[in-house]
């Protein structure tokens, strides 16, 4: 029984998305975060990688707080709470690296390891600008914060061929992050 339990937390433990650290900062009237995912594949997706598929992970952000208003009104109803920031994770067989690219950055890696470690780092991500948020009655600001594989990035044959299977279903639990103002 043991070694069965054992085997499973083994194998939900090969891959997967965790949120190690984050820190909401709000500074001059924009909020922005830090924050440190691991990413860790299995051999399916390091297979589709090593055969040129390029892998898309979304970060994705909402903000929750503040809710000093109404508790049926959304923070919506005045601007979008929510962003997004995508990583692609590519290998280039020629020269048998491996690329993590934001926007138009790219850096490349010679092992797996090192670009899944550049993958999930977050730093200065400003989620709200000055004009957005204000801050009235001692308002709080919080918001939810998640990694996960987009699998509406992959190529299309491959997205059907995906259709109801689990294992390609990478993502972080959805974690909250506070915002702390700095001076």
């Amino acid at each position: 029984m043991r070694l069965c339990a054992c085997l499973m937390l083994a194998q939900a433990c090969a891959s997967g998305i965790v949120l190690e650290s984050s820190e909401g900062i709000e500074q001059d009237g924009r909020l922005s975060i830090d924050a440190r995912f691991r990413v860790s594949l299995d051999s399916n997706h390091e297979n589709a990688l090593l055969s040129g598929v390029p892998l898309t992970f979304a970060v994705e952000f909402t903000l929750t707080q503040p809710r000093w208003y109404w508790a049926w009104r959304r923070v919506a109803d005045w601007f979008d709470p929510s962003a997004r920031l995508d990583f692609k994770l590519s290998y280039h067989s020629l020269t048998r690296t491996y690329r993590v690219g934001v926007g138009t950055l790219y850096q490349s890696y010679d092992t797996l390891s090192e670009a899944l470690r550049a993958l999930g780092v977050v730093r200065d991500w400003r989620v709200a600008e000055r004009g957005t948020i204000t801050r009235k009655l001692d308002s709080r600001f919080a918001g939810q914060l998640s990694m996960r594989l987009d699998t509406a990035s992959l190529p299309k044959p491959l997205q059907l061929s995906l259709l109801g299977d689990a294992e390609w279903k990478l993502g972080s639990v959805p974690s909250t992050v506070e915002f702390s103002a700095q001076p």
